[in-house]
């Protein structure tokens, strides 16, 4: 049918013009009633359908010779909100000063022990190379041999992060596969991964809870922890571990955050709301308390904002310090209180009221204040 070619094609072809085109590779045609009867050369037996008549008109009219045209539609195209999120995140940890780097997401069996992590992975059946014969189960193998190599070549101190699948073992035929986001930080701690964590939550209104008793494997066991949310682990934050550091032959303290963005991206963040600005003089307030080294950082920052209330508009961890003078399995933790209010000055009794209700709050987590 001369109409179908020139619906298929966006052309406006004659049948003539159509037998013309086929006459000179052997198919003969006839007219009849405005369709093309087509009687095909023994020659070409991979000709059975009226496609394949189609597909040889337009390869001798000439693809060049074929407009472009765009379908109307009445629904305009755009991003899912999953989508549009994952461009957000990627422009946020670039702004924080990450260069994006593509590793291989095959790895050799040896690479997951090197970094720390559990051997059990997929193996590829018939993999093109040795070294290639693994999924990966987490991003932070490949971004390690980069950091190396941007050692091996005078580059230290890089900052990289990818966004790619990883592909942990599952309960059924297929692997338990999901988005991840890595980020490693070359020659920085681990209270740098913590700084970049709290600046890419409040960007895109994560929310997760940092869990310093369970250590992620291949992270230091002291300086290292895992976000959950509730019962689920959606990452891990610190530094890896010196002796994953020595396998992979690099010299710098490495900060690490990795995040399941399957789990965190499927959450709709809350509407930012507005806050506004107070015209009144802010007073600030150091307070050093004694902490035993089993209560963490995070539950004496939780009961300083508690304490602290709307008042309180920053707070800073500024030192930490061991060593002598303290007692055994104890250190000192410093924090710096901004406390200003929205409708007048605090006074200097309101300030020695919040101090002392801020004291009272940490010292039942078992910290003493250090005078």
């Amino acid at each position: 049918s001369p109409h179908r070619v020139n619906a298929l094609l966006a052309t406006d072809l004659t049948a003539r013009r159509m037998a013309e085109l086929i006459a000179a590779i052997g198919f003969t045609s006839v007219e009849r009633d405005g369709v093309l009867d087509v009687a095909l050369p023994s020659w070409r037996p991979d000709c059975v359908e009226e496609i394949d008549v189609i597909e040889e008109i337009v390869r001798h009219h000439g693809y060049a010779n074929i407009a472009k045209t765009v379908p109307k539609s009445a629904v305009h195209g755009r991003l899912s909100v999953r989508q549009a999120r994952r461009r957000r995140l990627r422009d946020v940890v670039l702004g924080l000063g990450c260069s994006e780097a593509m590793p291989n997401p095959f790895l050799a069996p040896v690479d997951l022990e090197r970094a720390g992590l559990a051997a059990d992975a997929v193996h590829i059946v018939n993999p093109l190379a040795a070294e290639e014969s693994v999924l990966r189960t987490s991003v932070r193998p490949g971004l390690l041999k980069t950091i190396a190599y941007n050692e091996s070549h005078r580059r230290p101190g890089v900052a990289l992060y990818e966004i790619g699948h990883v592909y942990p073992p599952g309960t059924g035929a297929l692997p338990d596969e999901y988005e991840a986001l890595g980020i490693v930080l070359a020659g920085r701690d681990a209270t740098a991964a913590m700084a970049m964590w709290r600046e890419i939550a409040a960007a895109m209104g994560f929310g997760a809870r940092v869990d310093q008793g369970l250590v992620p494997a291949g992270l230091h066991p002291t300086r290292s922890a895992t976000l959950t949310i509730g019962r689920d682990v959606v990452g891990a934050i610190g530094e890896v571990h010196p002796d994953v550091l020595d396998a992979y032959d690099v010299d710098e303290r490495v900060a690490v955050l990795e995040l399941d963005l399957d789990r965190l991206l499927a959450n709709e963040p809350k509407a930012p709301a507005w806050k506004p600005t107070s015209r009144y003089p802010s007073s600030d307030l150091d307070l050093a308390f004694l902490v035993p080294d089993s209560t963490a950082a995070e539950k004496i920052e939780k009961a300083i904002k508690q304490a602290a209330g709307n008042v309180l508009v920053d707070l800073a961890l500024f030192d930490v310090y061991r060593g002598g003078g303290l007692g055994t399995g104890e250190r000192s933790l410093a924090y710096r209180l901004r406390l200003q209010a929205l409708d007048r000055t605090l006074t200097d009794d309101e300030l020695t009221q919040l101090r002392t209700k801020v004291v009272a709050a940490v010292t039942k987590l078992g910290a003493t204040l250090r005078s």
